[in-house]
């Protein structure tokens, strides 16, 4: 089976369901509903298939937190083609049954607790292989000012349109917010919304079984009556076809075509756009009053409530004036004076984003165990830097903050080792400033923001194409990823590593090869069972330098 073939057909009969559904006057009359698409539940228990969406998420959850069942990558790869058998057979025989969600909670940026959903990685799998399969039948109905949580699109993007529709004199901006979109979203609405394009029970079913999973909170186990789990692979995709239909309510009270928009001029009515990033959206209007618009916010309250199951979030929904500016995904959109006296839409980086990034620096290199490697710290801190330089180089104060951003990064850095070591801040200075920043050895230096440049060009999203090489944007390029970073219990095993490298020159002491500290591993001479504790085990002289290959053909035995 070709995986890129079957997607590419799907989006095919897709399309043409689409092109007879629009189409006013078709040639031939039939019934859209004959042209949905059919048996996608044979998809699911094909070998290839089902392969093909395993691996893809081992790669993506690698290092990361298990479900309610336990289990790792790494307990699943020692019996892969076992378990994946296991898994396609209960798909194929129709007794699979997802497991609950694991529920953790971790803090918004408003003080509040967002519930974050960890499913497990046999449930990742199917979800994956469900994702793969829609993904291409819904991609031609999605509205191209949708930008969140689909391919070759990003945050950047969305904030540009946002900047581009300013300059074309758009006055008034609702900032709207979906309240409790994922955990309030109806499953009726989603049901609906895939009975519209697929034809097939048995799939339906499936996907009904992962919303009425359940979530477990401490132990004990809750029906899901409503809402999908934030953090489940497919759970966005059901969000985004669901809000579809909130950006096709919008589009038709828009004015497309340069005659529509000249004679929409010519008699002064009003004419609107709108950009969404998931539950997070804006609308532009243009010659319109405060009450006119007033009124549009209210229309969409009604659709989202009637249409989707959801309501709008007051406290986030507000009505404002382009010169008096709004925020969107953490920027700060403003029309101020340029050089020239002409009025010219900025992006600016807002108070509340230097703020939280001075407490995740905080997280990442102070508040931490005391017994934790100073290498792991700096690691951990330069994920942070360049994380947030790589989200916020688009706006134009960006190069004006970045020795400001700077100073605040070194110094918690100093601060964190002055501490742990019990040192005068001075004497931090003395042994490991270096090159204008805080250096542990070669490959393991402190991250600077002015090394990140500003980028004055965003490109246009590509075409969706199932046969390309699509991109998608991930939790670690807009925030930087801690699971990489762990001692996983061997606290100091990182600054010995370091060590070990810095004496050994870099070199495996078995074959010889140069190595980097991303390529190479600490081993211990002597194991560390032998030792009372790890920290004599983690001794200067019982510490080696080893590539990968050396490390592995050395413990191939044990």
């Amino acid at each position: 089976m070709n995986i890129n073939e079957v997607q590419r057909r799907l989006w095919e009969q897709s399309r043409t369901h689409r092109e007879n559904q629009v189409s006013e006057t078709p040639l031939f009359p039939s019934n859209p509903y004959d042209l949905r698409v059919r048996k996608l539940m044979d998809l699911m228990h094909n070998p290839i298939w089902l392969s093909e969406a395993a691996h893809r998420v081992m790669k993506r959850s690698y290092g990361k937190a298990p479900g309610v069942d336990g289990v790792t990558v790494k307990e699943f790869r020692s019996g892969f083609e076992r378990r994946v058998e296991e898994l396609r057979l209960e798909l194929k025989r129709g007794n699979y049954q997802p497991q609950p969600v694991r529920q953790v909670m971790i803090p918004k940026a408003n003080g509040k607790m967002r519930a974050l959903g960890i499913p497990c990685l046999r449930d990742k799998i199917v979800q994956e292989a469900m994702r793969m399969a829609l993904e291409p039948i819904f991609e031609v109905d999605f509205h191209e000012n949708s930008y969140g949580f689909r391919p070759n699109r990003n945050t950047h993007q969305a904030v540009h349109r946002c900047q581009h529709l300013m300059k074309l004199k758009f006055t008034w901006v609702i900032e709207g917010d979906v309240k409790a979109c994922f955990d309030e979203i109806s499953h009726k609405a989603i049901l609906k919304v895939l009975r519209e394009k697929v034809h097939d029970n048995k799939f339906l079913d499936l996907i009904k079984r992962f919303l009425k999973a359940g979530v477990e909170v401490d132990g004990v186990v809750k029906p899901t009556v409503k809402g999908v789990p934030q953090g489940g692979v497919i759970s966005p995709l059901l969000a985004n076809t669901v809000l579809n239909k909130l950006d096709w309510y919008l589009h038709s009270k828009g004015k497309y075509g340069k005659q529509a928009e000249k004679r929409c001029w010519d008699v002064k009515q009003p004419n609107i756009r709108f950009v969404r990033y998931a539950d997070d959206w804006c609308v532009f209007v243009t010659r319109a009053s405060k009450r006119y618009v007033s009124g549009l916010r209210d229309s969409i309250g009604k659709f989202l409530e009637t249409e989707c199951g959801l309501s709008l979030s007051m406290e986030k929904t507000h009505i404002t004036h382009v010169r008096d500016g709004f925020s969107f995904l953490g920027f700060d959109l403003k029309l101020t004076v340029g050089r020239n006296g002409n009025l010219v839409p900025k992006i600016r980086i807002g108070t509340k984003a230097k703020q939280q990034l001075q407490l995740r620096l905080n997280e990442a290199m102070r508040y931490r165990p005391h017994q934790e490697s100073i290498a792991l710290r700096i690691k951990r801190g330069s994920a942070v830097v360049r994380g947030w330089a790589n989200y916020y180089c688009i706006a134009y104060n960006y190069p004006a903050l970045t020795s400001t951003l700077d100073h605040w990064a070194f110094w918690i850095a100093v601060k964190a080792i002055s501490r742990k070591l019990d040192i005068r801040a001075a004497k931090v200075l003395k042994r490991y400033y270096r090159q204008s920043t805080i250096v542990v050895s070669e490959d393991c230096k402190l991250e600077r923001f002015r090394s990140t440049s500003i980028r004055l060009y965003i490109s246009k999203p590509e075409p969706y194409h199932p046969e390309d090489a699509n991109s998608y944007e991930t939790d670690e390029e807009i925030e930087a990823s801690f699971h990489k970073f762990n001692e996983r219990g061997r606290f100091g095993q990182w600054d010995s590593k370091h060590e070990a490298l810095k004496r050994d020159n870099y070199c495996c002491q078995i074959c010889g090869a140069k190595v980097t500290a991303e390529i190479s591993h600490a081993d211990h001479i002597e194991p560390v069972k032998s030792f009372a504790n790890f920290q004599m085990a983690n001794s200067n002289g019982n510490v080696q330098t080893l590539c990968h290959e050396c490390h592995k053909n050395k413990h191939r035995g044990n």
